[in-house]
């Protein structure tokens, strides 16, 4: 029988739940203390276990082994709710600190990435040659979840009026080009989804988050530290 969804489902629900680096970027979104850095931080350490459930169970001679069609929407539409509810509480919490009544919009769930994925797999049946690629393409799917709902929410910000701020921070020895892109933009100087300020490149750790000018100054602080 060819792994499904459900054969990995408990599985995957547990090792997020007992990763201690997640129960701790959980811990600081649900006291308040968090940007979506934070959030970005642990989309990715989501993706992240994704992938270490899914090597636990990696096909041995071919991705049919693979129930694809069920497996990766259904996997990687777990971890979109995931992550999509702890920037959910992230983007309350920042409304509330600035006052707005606006509701969260939630990013929507990339279908397209998620069959090329499938596609990849396909056109390379023997998983090996692509095995580490797969994985990495796992953690940037579930951190684009973070990066999508950053520009989902800063356009309604800047729709209703709201002056809106995009942050991009660098990771500490990241490359030139990262380094060039890190800074702050008025949302409406980046808000074209080709932007190179919403690009990242394979490995990339670069963070991206966003503030209102009606945040305040600790609040601003903690999205330009990447907290």
């Amino acid at each position: 029988m060819a792994l499904k969804y459900e054969d990995i489902k408990k599985e995957f629900i547990k090792t997020v739940d007992s990763d201690k680096t997640c129960i701790d970027l959980y811990k600081k979104i649900r006291s308040g203390d968090a940007s979506y850095a934070t959030a970005s931080k642990l989309a990715q350490r989501i993706g992240s276990n994704l992938g270490k459930v899914l090597m636990k169970h990696a096909p041995v001679q071919s991705i049919d082994e693979w129930d694809l069609d069920d497996l990766l929407p259904k996997a990687l539409g777990l971890d979109h709710r995931m992550v999509s509810e702890a920037c959910k509480q992230v983007q309350e919490k920042m409304n509330k600190d600035a006052g707005v009544g606006i509701k969260f919009k939630e990013p929507k769930f990339n279908n397209d990435k998620v069959q090329g994925l499938i596609k990849e797999l396909r056109d390379n049946p023997g998983f090996t040659n692509i095995e580490k690629s797969f994985y990495d393409q796992l953690e940037n799917f579930s951190r684009s979840v973070a990066d999508d709902a950053v520009m989902a929410n800063a356009n309604v910000m800047w729709a209703a009026g709201v002056r809106t701020v995009v942050v991009r921070v660098a990771e500490a020895g990241c490359c030139k080009w990262c380094d060039q892109m890190a800074g702050r933009y008025y949302y409406d100087e980046v808000s074209d989804s080709g932007n190179d300020v919403w690009r990242f490149h394979e490995n990339c750790h670069c963070t991206i988050d966003f503030y209102t000018e009606r945040n305040g100054s600790v609040y601003r602080e903690r999205v330009k530290e990447g907290k």
